[in-house]
């Protein structure tokens, strides 16, 4: 077996989907691999269309007290007009920045291209050629690095933005941009990008592009020209006015521009071969954590070859370990500590009105985003999702006090780098994807998790400002039980009185199992005193999951018909994944009815959907379930679900979630430590091994507690296991039919062979 860790093509790129990308969390690149005309498509993480908003405060609690109302006498569709009176309209969208271009007079014969994932680096080679790019964490800019046999190269940039005063210099070329005001989403009809240029309404950018070459340079408002020149190394640097959701925006274009040039300008002076050892080095500390080996004799082959083949029926086990490096790949390339949390497309998009605004979509997507980052030791590639947490639940207060009248802090379906946490919607808007106001519930899970894995929890207060919200959001109901109202289970309809679909309801299943599994932490984690009695009080009264008369858990209070039986939300799974308390053990009923659940949910959904349902079939140990998961997510997209060439995660269109939470799947196929028995943390090794993997091993996988996990199984049966605590703890480890009691001590290999 060979560690899969190369993507590989015998082409450039037609599509944005067959181009391959890099990132340092906060420059993007999609590199089209091309010859006689190149694109580097960039992106900056801090451009979004907007500025600092304070937010809109309708009369909140009145409309929230008159849907109740409404619920109350059974009327639904009054209901629904209520809760659209809390609607504060839609988030910004995150922009493209710029595109890179080189063209010259080439041909690509004997051409390849592809992406090294171990070392963060995109290359192709043709027959009188060579070029790699990479972007650099350390000095925070694109690189290019290009052979050819002689003759002229023209280096130019392009934007969706207009240009200010693109001035060159030499070997030097610079210009300034402000984005959009205002982009509306892609779903509104009708709606036109605004471009108000006053003061303080859109970030202000800069780009700064230096090359160093053999040649000769000259320099025009288009670009630069080379001549007579063998190599080139193309640097690009960018800087931006945003510096937090509350933070004005200055404007200071000169400034900006010096600020990008100096980058650029540094980074070119320490030579191609200094930047690119630097940047491997910093990159592969991170990926070079864990590795996974999986059986298969494809490796050479391109991979768009591969992923035919696949679907076709031939057996490629290596296929899908090398989408498990490429999960980890694009998280250590979008999310780096002191960025912003990767969007719904990571930090790669071309469009001005992206879909769904590439936004922050906090009902799965933005926390499937971050599953692999503990589990799969990337604990620093956490940071920016738990640090843009706290800003949300700064602006989520001003939310719930507002609009609400109620304690701590909340947040609804979508946000954005401003920090938005209303409803989304124009007044007239579905509530089936506006109203929700339980974003903070489930983001505060990572919190949880981030202590769980690590035993440090990012700023309690937030957790504890989460958990008021919840307590002051329950209501009593008549058959004396706390719920929620109104309620909604996350994009998901049910068939009213009317014959129509609605989504207004009270104590979907999914809104009382986020509030049981948030309040049941706050009790375990044990502070504060007073909110920890509370919780205790509340969760008394808090109803658990039911099966429902056909056999699956109920997702609505009352058992109505589902208005599409088969929607890509499972959202009242919630407590199988990423929840912790219903599993074969735990729950055996509850585990069952959520199988039945999953199977009547269809064998197809969205490629993020597929790996949700890959993480939810390993955690109730269904093998053969999970590996029709991972065959339906490596199959080619076309119309439907899959992956592009390129791996890319396709809903369609893409979604980089799918990408990360099929990396977590896998991961959790093959190791699970959500549980204790008694004192201790059960490591459960091998799970949920599929079929087509008989054989294999795993590298630096991360257990709750603290234990870094090596595995290694043959006739899928475990045959060495290595642990390492990172603290003196005593583990319950379970495999095959057995399990045995070891005392780990901090830094020390514990070994198990069976």
């Amino acid at each position: 077996m060979t560690t899969e860790t190369t993507l590989r093509y015998d082409a450039p790129a037609d599509l944005w989907t067959d181009a391959l990308p890099l990132g340092n969390g906060r420059l993007g690149a999609m590199v089209f691999g091309g010859v006689a005309v190149e694109r580097l498509q960039l992106n900056d993480d801090t451009c979004w269309s907007g500025a600092p908003r304070s937010g809109s405060a309708p009369d909140g609690p009145a409309a929230l007290a008159a849907a109740r109302d409404a619920l109350g006498r059974g009327d639904v569709r009054d209901a629904e007009r209520r809760v659209q009176q809390l609607q504060g309209g839609f988030v910004q969208a995150y922009q493209p920045f710029v595109d890179l271009w080189l063209e010259q007079d080439t041909s690509p014969d004997g051409y390849e291209r592809w992406l090294r994932l171990d070392e963060g680096v995109a290359g192709q080679t043709w027959a009188t050629g060579a070029q790699e790019a990479f972007v650099s964490r350390p000095a925070s800019v694109v690189v290019v690095h290009r052979t050819w046999s002689g003759g002229a190269l023209r280096v130019r940039l392009t934007s969706e933005h207009p240009l200010d005063r693109p001035t060159g210099d030499g070997s030097r070329w610079s210009a300034t941009l402000r984005l959009p005001s205002d982009a509306p989403p892609d779903y509104v009809a009708g709606a036109q990008v605004v471009r108000d240029r006053g003061p303080g309404t859109s970030i202000t950018a800069a780009v700064a592009v230096e090359v160093v070459t053999d040649g000769v340079v000259a320099a025009d408002a288009q670009g630069l020209l080379l001549r007579d020149a063998t190599w080139a190394t193309v640097v690009v640097a960018s800087a931006t006015d945003y510096a937090g959701a509350t933070t004005p925006l200055h404007g200071d274009a000169d400034a900006l521009r010096t600020e990008a040039s100096a980058i650029a300008a540094t980074a070119a002076a320490r030579g191609v071969a200094a930047l690119r050892d630097e940047h491997v080095a910093d990159h592969a500390a991170l990926f070079g954590r864990v590795s996974l080996d999986l059986p298969g004799t494809a490796s050479d082959l391109p991979t768009d070859e591969r992923l035919r083949r696949h679907a076709a029926g031939q057996p490629d086990p290596g296929l899908a370990a090398l989408a498990f490096h490429h999960g980890r790949y694009l998280l250590i390339a979008g999310s780096r500590p002191g960025t912003l949390p990767m969007t719904l497309q990571g930090i790669w998009n071309d469009a001005v009105r992206p879909p769904w605004s590439s936004n922050f979509t906090i009902n799965i997507n933005t926390e499937m985003n971050y599953w692999p980052a503990l589990s799969t030791d990337l604990a620093e590639c956490h940071e920016p999702l738990l640090r843009w947490i706290g800003e949300l639940a700064a602006s989520g207060t001003r939310t719930a006090t507002e609009l609400y009248g109620l304690r701590g802090w909340t947040a609804h379906h979508n946000s954005d780098a401003w920090a938005f946490t209303e409803p989304v919607g124009d007044g007239a808007s579905d509530p089936s994807w506006s109203f929700w106001p339980f974003g903070g519930v489930w983001l505060v899970r990572h919190l949880v998790d981030h202590h769980d894995f690590t035993g440090t929890l990012p700023d309690p207060s937030v957790l504890v400002g989460a958990a008021r919200f919840v307590l002051d959001w329950l209501v009593e109901l008549p058959h004396g039980t706390l719920g929620t109202q109104p309620s909604t289970s996350p994009e998901n309809t049910f068939v009213a009185p009317d014959g129509l679909p609605a989504s207004v309801t009270t104590s979907t299943t999914a809104d009382l199992a986020m509030a049981r599994d948030l309040l049941e932490n706050v009790v375990r984690l044990g502070t504060p005193a007073d909110l920890v009695a509370e919780a205790r009080a509340a969760l008394d009264r808090l109803p658990a999951e039911r099966v429902a008369p056909d056999g699956r858990i109920a997702e609505w209070l009352d058992d109505v018909v589902d208005a599409e039986p088969e929607h890509r939300h499972q959202s009242h799974l919630f407590g199988v994944y990423p929840g912790t308390s219903i599993d074969p053990d735990q729950a055996p009923d509850l585990a069952r009815a959520a199988l039945a659940t999953l199977d009547a949910r269809g064998p197809d959904s969205t490629g993020w959907s597929l790996a949700w349902r890959l993480s939810l079939r390993a955690r109730l140990r269904d093998p053969a379930g999970a590996e029709a998961m991972v065959d339906a997510f490596l199959r080619p997209a076309g119309s439907g679900a899959g992956v592009y060439r390129n791996l890319f995660c396709a809903h369609p269109p893409f979604q980089v979630d799918g990408n990360l939470g099929f990396t977590a799947g896998v991961a959790e196929l093959l190791l699970q430590s959500h549980r204790t028995v008694g004192a201790s943390r059960e490591l459960h090794l091998l799970p949920t091994l599929p079929p087509s993997w008989p054989s294999g091993a795993v590298r630096g996988l991360r257990a709750r507690g603290g234990v870094s996990v090596d595995l290694a199984w043959d006739a899928h049966a475990l045959t060495v296991a290595r642990l390492v605590a990172d603290r003196d703890s005593t583990v319950l480890v379970r495999h095959g039919g057995g399990s045995e009691r070891l005392d780990l001590r901090a830094g020390e290999a514990t070994t198990l062979t069976p």
